[in-house]
This record gives structure tokens, C-alpha cells and sequence, in this order.
């Protein structure tokens, strides 16, 4: 019995070894329509559901989730841009998105001035040049004030260009009341 599971397992991992894998090295001809250098996205042409250029977009993201390493930015903000990315890509204008960014949980280093994060982590933020495009492009970015207050950072330390609100739960009800689509990043 455990000779056969021992095969079994060894045939398990002869397969898994033969199937053909593309290369990991990420999208190729990446393309950035509207915010450069961030979100990129692959050229499509074999789907459904694409946005419609004359419609107009009310989206609420819910940024929580963060990255283990202090160098890396937020993957939930790398993917708001990536959704304006898609949404450019189809033609829509960026008039036509109201996007918002509410950040808490996990993410909220995310939101700290250079100087804060040098003092934490010994670099500068790598966030803040995404969130000055994720601005530029018609994004609005916010934090928790709530966990602001949790994680003991004042007012004066989060970067200039993200509004503060009292809390999330009360941003996302806001939105949600006034018929926002939800997505949890």
C-alpha cells in the first residue's frame, strides 16, 4: 500500500513536471492609456463585456489588502489603476469614471508621507507617485480616519494628495447609497 502511494505521488510529480508552462515574466506589450507606468494592461480583442464609451462608471474600492514587502506598492492601488487602464483602453472617457479609492486595514501604510515611511521602513514611499497619477487621472483617494487613529498616524502624515474620512464603514455606505459598484482589493 504505501509502495503504491509512493509511485502514485512520484507519477504526480513526473506529470506536474511534463506539462508545458509559459515563462513567468509578466504581460507582454504591456499598454498604459491613461495613467503611465501604473495598472498596465494586455491588448484584448476576443471579449465580452467591454465598457461602453458613452456610459458613465460610479465604482467605490475597497483597498485593504497590502503587501508583505515595505517596497513594493499596494497591489489593491496598482489594480485601481489597472481598472482605468481597462476602462480607457475601451474608449471610455475619463470624465465618464467616478472612481473612489477608500484605503484602510492593511493598506494604510500605503497612505503615509516619504519622510513617515523612511522613518519606518528606511526608503520613501513607493505609493506616492501612484497615488499622485491614480489623482491626475480623476481618482479620489481616501483613508480611514478610524484607523488613522489605530495605527496612531496624525493627520499631518499622510500624503497631501489622500482626503481623510471619518471611517471606511461610513465612506462605503455613502457610496453604496448612492448606487456605486463595490470592489474589494
Amino acid at each position: 500500500m504505501l509502495a503504491a502511494l509512493v509511485f502514485a505521488a512520484v507519477l504526480m510529480v513526473l506529470f506536474a513536471a511534463a506539462i508545458p508552462r509559459k515563462p513567468a515574466t509578466g504581460l507582454d506589450h504591456v499598454r498604459y492609456p491613461a495613467i503611465e507606468k501604473f495598472g498596465g494592461i494586455a491588448e484584448r480583442h476576443d471579449t465580452v463585456d467591454v465598457p461602453d464609451p458613452s456610459k458613465h462608471y460610479h465604482v467605490i474600492f475597497d483597498v485593504v489588502s497590502g503587501s508583505d514587502d515595505p517596497r513594493t506598492i499596494n497591489p489593491g492601488l496598482m489594480r485601481v489603476a489597472r481598472a482605468v487602464n481597462v476602462f480607457a483602453e475601451a474608449g471610455v472617457p475619463l470624465e465618464h469614471l467616478d472612481f473612489v479609492a477608500i484605503i484602510h486595514g492593511d493598506a494604510t501604510r500605503s497612505v503615509v508621507t516619504s519622510s513617515v515611511y523612511e522613518k519606518w521602513f528606511g526608503i520613501e514611499n513607493p505609493n506616492v507617485a501612484l497615488v499622485s497619477a491614480l489623482k491626475e487621472a480623476g481618482v479620489h483617494v481616501r483613508v480611514c480616519g478610524q484607523v488613522l487613529n489605530h495605527w496612531k498616524i496624525a493627520d499631518d502624515e499622510v500624503n497631501e494628495e489622500i482626503d481623510i474620512t471619518p471611517s471606511a464603514l461610513s465612506t462605503l455606505a455613502i457610496y453604496g447609497n448612492e448606487g456605486y459598484a463595490y470592489e474589494r482589493l
